[in-house]
């Protein structure tokens, strides 16, 4: 029984060339998409798909005032601090599942 032996660099090579036009399929896709959503005069809000600046100075700045709202209510035994520190806990877990 005879075997053919594949030369390891036209391996490599082959595999890099398939994977390479997968990746210049998907994006002539996600082009095609841009270009239909502006057509269509729809926004693409991306920051969620990113770490965008702004988006972490927001999340940033909520985690910091669940913080100051849990030790404030802690100091005033506050239910209202407490019910709001809850749904910003809340938020905060909406958009990291990227439920927002």
């Amino acid at each position: 029984m005879k075997t053919t032996e594949i030369d390891l660099r036209d391996y490599v090579n082959g595999i890099a060339s398939e994977l390479t036009g997968k990746i210049e399929h998907q994006r002539e896709v996600l082009l095609k998409f841009i270009e239909d959503c502006e057509n269509d005069g729809r926004q693409i809000d991306y920051c969620p798909l990113i770490k965008c600046g702004p988006r972490q100075k927001y999340r940033a700045a909520v985690l910091d005032a669940i913080q100051v709202i849990e030790e404030t209510r802690r100091s005033f035994k506050s239910r209202q601090l407490e019910d709001l520190r809850k749904r910003l806990e809340n938020l905060v877990a909406e958009d990291a599942a990227g439920k927002l």
